[in-house]
């Protein structure tokens, strides 16, 4: 593997460690709903941050909307608005199920679906090369981990009485939620999280032109990100805004010890956000198949340090015997699979 190569597989892994640790500080937001702190992280990760970063360093953004493939915008635009529907799921599944188990059912599936996709529409003369089969068996394997983690978490949660689980996102309840409500809403955030690599490949005439105007590798992939992430952040503002409204929970912002709070919310964005600009460098280094073999990488890693998360949080204390057994052999899976995902990498190049 090349210099470059090599640089891309160590921010691939960087940007794994950070997205598993961005849902953590939601955890001490109790003083808050859950719609204050989701909001929050989202409107800082969604919109502030990645509005600054362009509008510093990006000056040929604009013109790169302006003039590059009207599919790729709209592209980028809906399957940002669809990776956003995701998003909220997500942030309502982790308060259910926890951090780890949330975290492996969704960005799992996510990474399936996200791998596969692209890999089937954009390149399907390659479907039967060494390297995608490569991939098949570590997408398959990384998939027997999380059924391995989903498993220990379920026997974690069934140690609980069902009269404490709770049926909607409560910070002050966090990973208690029902089983079976948080495992829909769980899936149905994974399929839609899928759209996040989505939009990555069939909007990247829009980096292809910044690019081409003389933005930095850093910088168009910013461009990129910018009306997906917007997009995104609609549909979190949507259910948010419903909540906040209903529950008459704007208020909460301007409360006494509010100020922790919008840093808890700030810390989440950057560790959000920072991961996917990371993930975008480290995808542009892989070749020509950076996001079909970089994405359950990424995720995988996710997995990771997510459940290594919740075990320190103690999301699993008064767990059985067997769940902590499966939720290692969980782990140790997807480590293999990351491995396997690497080699796929290496026949591409």
């Amino acid at each position: 593997m090349t210099t470059n190569g090599i640089l891309g597989w160590g921010l691939v892994v960087t940007s794994g460690i950070m997205l598993g640790c961005a849902v953590v500080p939601m955890k001490y937001a109790t003083r808050w709903k859950w719609e204050n702190i989701w909001l929050l992280n989202t409107a800082f990760a969604l919109v502030l941050i990645p509005i600054l970063v362009v509008l510093r360093g990006v000056p040929q953004a604009w013109e790169a909307y302006r003039i590059a493939n009207r599919s790729a915008v709209m592209a980028a635009i809906l399957l940002g608005f669809g990776w956003g529907i995701g998003s909220t799921l997500s942030g309502i599944g982790y308060t259910l199920l926890g951090v780890g188990l949330g975290a492996s059912i969704i960005l799992g599936l996510a990474s399936a679906l996200g791998s596969l996709i692209p890999l089937a529409v954009l390149f399907p003369s390659l479907l039967r090369t060494a390297p995608a089969i490569t991939l098949y068996a570590g997408v398959i394997i990384m998939l027997a981990g999380v059924i391995l983690t989903a498993r220990a978490g379920k026997l974690r949660q069934s140690a609980q009485a069902e009269r404490s689980g709770s049926s909607r996102p409560d910070l002050r309840a966090f990973g208690k939620g029902r089983i079976g409500i948080g495992l829909l809403v769980c899936v149905s955030s994974g399929v839609l999280s899928s759209m996040f690599n989505l939009a990555l490949s069939f909007g990247d005439n829009i980096r292809a032109t910044a690019l081409r105007l003389g933005a930095s590798p850093f910088g168009a992939m910013n461009a990129l990100w910018l009306p997906v992430e917007v997009a995104a952040f609609m549909a979190n503002f949507a259910y948010c805004g419903y909540l906040l409204t209903r529950n008459q929970t704007w208020r909460c912002y301007l409360t006494p010890g509010a100020f922790s709070h919008w840093v808890i919310g700030a810390l989440m964005a950057a560790l959000w956000m920072g991961s996917i600009s990371v993930y975008g460098l480290g995808v542009g280094r892989l070749g020509q198949l950076g996001a079909v073999v970089g994405f359950p990488t990424y995720i995988s890693l996710s997995i990771v340090t997510a459940n290594l998360a919740g075990l320190f949080t103690h999301e699993w204390a008064g767990a059985p015997r067997a769940a902590y057994f499966y939720g290692l052999a969980g782990l140790l899976v997807l480590v293999i699979s990351v491995g396997i995902v690497g080699m796929a990498s290496q026949s591409v190049h």
